[in-house]
């Protein structure tokens, strides 16, 4: 096995531009970052995706690759508050990134399958809110007409368990505030080798085999334990973000209002394929902006930071007349 050291990018002159991850040459193109927590929330992405190589970052595998026509970075943040801002800051490190997407299940007060897009996230205990960025919040709107899932085996270890569907249609849901607890009280929750989708350490198999190893109080909307650390992090960082959690334990089970953890360990896999499948129409929008009419304007405009241009660019493209009042309380 040949091990290289993966050093942090050098010092950019100037922010790195989203529209970037298009580029056939990623040598100085940069990547988007796609963080989950655990195996399982990360496994449909990586079946999806082209994987290049597998690099070690702080003794943390990384799959890059292609996905969707973006130069990506996947890879885990382990479970939890303390996990998630320590595995953020080191692909931060590593990678120059140009954009950061969170993709995973959460509760919540919405259905089954629903895939929560929140405009915002706080710690719990917190009143601090961390606004996502406007233009990936606007190309999640664009893309939110993908298709999702509404069946799946339960418990889904096993295809061959019985099918159990949704008693309605999984939707994209746009919401004001998602929230991220602590549940191990400052404390940094292992990964078990070998334990498997939920609580293993191991980057989910690719499907083929890749290059050898180189190193003001509310209710929130969406319930995680990692995110909201995320989103902190990004923003010290200055790097773009957004976060898709679908609800792997909320409403509408036809099995019973069994609440967490009943639901989580039967309906993980649905939500974890349909906040990939939300995840990757944001990809894949953000790839196609430089080939629409006005992709020079929005790709300058990302290039620069300005978000809340580019967005109201994105929105007008949508043919929405108001832009301020689709987006009042989802901007940054």
């Amino acid at each position: 096995m040949v091990v290289i050291a993966v050093a942090a990018p050098a010092g950019a002159a100037s922010r790195p531009a989203p529209c970037d991850v298009a580029a056939d040459t990623p040598a100085a193109a940069p990547y988007v970052i796609v963080l989950s927590a655990f195996p399982a929330e990360l496994a449909p992405l990586v079946e999806a995706a082209d994987i290049e190589d597998t690099v070690l970052v702080d003794g943390r595998p990384y799959y890059r690759g292609r996905l969707d026509g973006a130069s990506v970075v996947l890879g885990l943040t382990l479970i939890g508050m303390v996990n998630a801002e320590t595995q953020t800051r080191s692909v931060l490190r590593a990678f120059e990134a140009g954009a950061l997407v969170m993709s995973g299940v959460a509760g919540s007060h919405h259905r089954i399958g629903d895939v929560v897009v929140a405009a915002a996230w706080r710690e719990e205990g917190r009143r601090k809110r961390r606004r996502v960025n406007a233009a990936l919040l606007a190309l999640a709107r664009r893309g939110a007409a993908v298709p999702l899932e509404a069946c799946t085996p339960v418990p889904p270890s096993s295809p061959d368990n019985p099918i159990v569907c949704m008693p309605h249609a999984p939707a994209v849901v746009f919401e004001d505030l998602g929230e991220s607890g602590d549940d191990f009280d400052g404390e940094a929750l292992a990964c078990v080798p070998g334990a498997g989708e939920i609580f293993g350490c191991e980057l989910p198999e690719p499907a083929a085999a890749t290059a050898p190893v180189a190193i003001a109080e509310q209710y929130p909307d969406a319930i995680d334990m990692e995110t909201a650390a995320v989103a902190r992090v990004a923003a010290e960082h200055r790097v773009p973000f957004v976060a898709m959690r679908a609800v792997s334990d909320g409403a509408g089970d036809p099995l019973g209002d069994r609440g967490f953890p009943a639901q989580f360990f039967d309906y993980y896999a649905l939500a974890a394929r349909n906040a990939a499948a939300v995840t990757r129409a944001v990809i894949a929008e953000l790839v196609a902006v430089g080939a629409r009419s006005d992709g020079p304007r929005v790709c300058g405009l990302l290039a620069k930071g300005k978000w809340r241009r580019a967005a109201r660019l994105i929105y007008q493209s949508m043919k929405i007349g108001s832009f301020v009042a689709v987006s009042r309380n989802t901007l940054p």
